[in-house]
């Protein structure tokens, strides 16, 4: 298995930052077509004659062509980082990096409807893997019999494998959908996970920038279905993320409070993170936090556990997600 933690630490990117930087500045003074701006598109990534009003030439490092690429077409730059078996994009696992609520397979179903065709679909997969003479194999090169197996589920899809939806999926399939969620919103963040031989073309929008990977964070964890916004799991990583941010944004400048979720349980879950500032009895989660048990037992969520159950229905009853 090669789809690496999003959490478990990140490279920093501060040349790409400043070759994103300089593709920028060399794109406006091509734009301006002065003799100031065709200098200053020489002198950042490109060449040109040098005349006010001449042609202007550019030519982007593979990082700018990257970030351009990204920009663009969301879909095909992060599909490199979702290898399959026999080269085929990854376009729905990549989507969702950029547009994580952008609904696919999962268009127009309900929810068992959503876990029924997933489990359709993965099992088609294994079918054509198997009569290609080489059986789906977890442990393959860079996860690409993984993310092959799964190359046609839309984000809300991968969720219903994740949770485990109508009972369908097995423990394995389960982690290898709760790793590519976890993927999506690393790279939405910044934060690189994935095959290490596509590393060197990630471009990180946020070198360096711990309130701006929050921020990303929260952007991301906003848009995706209710059903997985409904999840214990997706209150915490949201709360975390938002904690994350107002913890390292100086105080007083008023961006936090516009930042709050307007889901209960996360609400009430930030609220308990916040005593962990200051009392290192608190300061620490144990394991992943995937439902209310897992929450219970934080050191954290001490005194919280009366304020659970009404936290889960409200949040049910504002989503739509009772049943």
């Amino acid at each position: 298995m090669t789809i690496s933690s999003v959490y478990g630490g990140s490279s920093t990117y501060a040349s790409l930052a400043r070759l994103m930087r300089d593709a920028d500045a060399t794109a406006q003074g091509a734009a301006q077509g002065t003799a100031q701006g065709t200098a200053q598109g020489m002198n950042q990534a490109g060449r040109t004659t040098g005349q006010a009003g001449d042609p202007v030439l550019v030519k982007l490092s593979p990082q700018a062509q990257a970030l351009a690429l990204r920009d663009s077409d969301p879909a095909a730059y992060y599909s490199r980082f979702f290898p399959t078996r026999d080269g085929e994009p990854a376009s729905a696992l990549a989507a969702a990096v950029a547009d994580p609520g952008q609904a696919g397979s999962s268009s127009g179903l309900s929810r068992a409807e959503v876990a029924a065709d997933a489990r359709t679909r993965m099992d088609a997969r294994y079918e054509r893997m198997a009569a290609e003479g080489q059986p789906f194999d977890a442990g393959s090169f860079e996860g690409r019999d993984q993310y092959t197996l799964m190359v046609d589920l839309d984000r809300r899809s991968l969720n219903a494998v994740a949770t485990n939806a109508e009972g369908l999926f097995s423990e394995e399939e389960q982690d290898i959908a709760r790793n590519i969620m976890l993927q999506q919103q690393g790279l939405a963040m910044g934060l690189y996970s994935g095959p290490t031989s596509q590393k060197s073309a990630f471009v990180d929008p946020n070198p360096d920038d711990t309130p701006a990977q929050m921020e990303a964070a929260m952007s991301f964890l906003d848009q995706v279905s209710d059903e997985e916004k409904s999840s214990v799991a997706w209150a915490s990583a949201r709360a975390s993320a938002q904690i994350a941010y107002e913890w390292s944004t100086p105080r007083g400048n008023g961006l936090a409070e516009q930042l709050d979720s307007d889901v209960p349980l996360a609400q009430l879950i930030k609220s308990a993170m916040g005593t962990m500032q200051g009392d290192v009895s608190r300061g620490w989660t144990l394991g992943s936090i995937r439902d209310a048990g897992d929450l219970q037992r934080q050191p954290w969520f001490q005194g919280f556990e009366d304020r659970l159950p009404t936290a889960i229905r409200a949040t049910e009853d504002l989503l739509g997600t009772q049943g």
